[in-house]
């Protein structure tokens, strides 16, 4: 008991396959984000274009998620230092990974060696707004989890990221404590993630962090000239995130 709040015993561990039912929404300005227009919009041509490869995406994305929460002291290859510092008096950690396969990223490439590079260019944009769209599912399951506890969950950290100031080297911790092979997800010697559009990231948990306003944003994030940049303009809900924007994948 903390605070009046009752930190949970047990490890949480579970791994969360999106229904086969389940469609990606695919909104346009998450797609212009990675499609770098910021917040301009694009030509017509490239419009067009987004709207025939819209339902292409969304056939070939094999979205899927891991997800474990765990007590700080449960988790594997973790020291004190090696968190966030926002989130090192954190009672419990939240380890993400978010895919959504090979196969887009194949056909993107088949593409581009066609010397198709609209195509090429919309479909990798499509591809990058998709796991980042599973990201935000996943990161306000975990703020809904966490309000059930009467606890804080904070903004996900990705390994490398520039706004969580995180370590690319982190990203051992992260795989140490998730299976990720079970979704075919395979971390790299130079620690890239296979397939490439694949997300991974920590959030804290308890009582004596603050809680986030939103699971990714690019708030404290020194590059501001970055084509990926944003801030939520205020706090975001889990009602309305087909407006917010996810975290950066290239």
């Amino acid at each position: 008991m903390l605070d009046g709040r009752k930190i949970p015993g047990a490890t949480m561990s579970e791994t969360l396959l999106l229904p086969s039912h389940t469609t990606l929404t695919l909104n346009q300005g998450l797609v212009f984000r990675y499609l770098e227009y910021g917040s301009a919009s694009p030509s017509k041509p490239v419009l067009k274009k987004l709207n025939q490869l819209i339902p292409r995406a969304r056939e070939l994305a094999q979205p899927q998620v891991l997800s474990r929460i765990c007590r700080v002291g449960e988790a594997a290859n973790l020291h004190k230092d090696d968190l966030p510092k926002p989130i090192q008096r954190a009672e419990l950690l939240a380890f993400g990974l978010c895919t959504v396969g090979s196969i887009i990223e194949e056909e993107a490439k088949r593409l581009y060696d066609n010397g198709e590079w609209l195509d090429w260019m919309v479909l990798n944009a499509l591809g990058a707004a998709a796991v980042s769209e599973l990201c935000e599912r996943l990161g306000y399951r975990i703020f809904d989890w966490a309000a059930a506890q009467g606890l804080n969950a904070s903004r996900g950290f990705e390994p490398g990221s520039g706004v969580g100031h995180w370590p690319l080297e982190r990203q051992r911790i992260v795989f140490a404590n998730l299976p990720a092979e079970e979704i075919g997800v395979v971390l790299g010697p130079q620690l890239s993630m296979w397939p490439t559009k694949t997300v991974s990231f920590l959030m804290g948990v308890g009582a004596r962090i603050s809680q986030g306003n939103h699971p990714f944003s690019c708030q404290g994030c020194k590059r501001i000239d970055c084509a990926y940049h944003y801030e939520p303009a205020e706090p975001s809900t889990a009602e309305n995130t087909e407006e917010s924007i996810g975290p950066a994948v290239e």
